[in-house]
C-alpha cells in the first residue's frame, strides 16, 4: 500500500509542475508608470525642447515589445511627427540573489532579471513649418 501513496504523490507533484510550465504571463498594459504600476513608460521634457522617454518592461518581455511601447509613446508626444529618435540605453536589469550556504569559503549566488529598460531622446518636428516645395508657386 505504501508504494501506491508514493506514486500518487509523485504524480500530483508532476502534474502541478507541468501545469505551471504552461502558464503564460499576462501582457503588459500600455500606460504610464505610477505608484502601483511597475511597467510602462515615463517621460519628461528636456530644456532643449526634446523629451527623455523611459520604458520599463517585465523580465520576460522581448526587445521588440519594449521598442513598440517606446515608439508608440514617441508618436503620442509628437502629434506633428517625430523628427529624431535616439535610443541610448536598452538593458536588462539584474539583481544578485545570495544563496543560503557557503561552499569552501566562497559565497554562492545567482542572477535574476528584474526588468527590461529602453531609454532615449525624442525630438518633435517643428509645428507650423512649411513642407518643402509648398507655396513656391511652381
Amino acid at each position: 500500500m505504501r508504494p501506491l501513496h508514493t506514486g500518487v504523490a509523485l504524480f500530483a507533484i508532476g502534474a502541478a509542475l507541468s501545469l505551471q510550465a504552461c502558464a503564460t504571463p499576462e501582457p503588459v498594459a500600455y500606460g504610464p508608470i505610477g505608484e502601483t504600476v511597475r511597467y510602462g513608460y515615463r517621460d519628461r521634457p528636456n530644456p532643449d525642447g526634446g523629451h527623455t522617454l523611459l520604458v520599463v518592461m517585465p523580465p520576460h518581455a522581448a526587445l521588440t515589445e519594449a521598442r513598440a511601447f517606446w515608439d508608440r509613446r514617441a508618436e503620442e508626444l509628437c502629434p506633428g511627427g517625430v523628427a529624431k529618435r535616439n535610443v541610448f540605453r536598452a538593458e536588462r536589469k539584474e539583481a544578485m540573489l545570495p544563496a543560503g550556504y557557503v561552499y569552501n569559503g566562497a559565497g554562492v549566488s545567482s542572477r535574476a532579471t528584474t526588468a527590461y529598460e529602453v531609454e532615449g531622446y525624442v525630438y518633435c518636428k517643428p509645428t507650423g513649418a512649411a513642407e518643402p516645395g509648398a507655396g513656391s508657386g511652381t
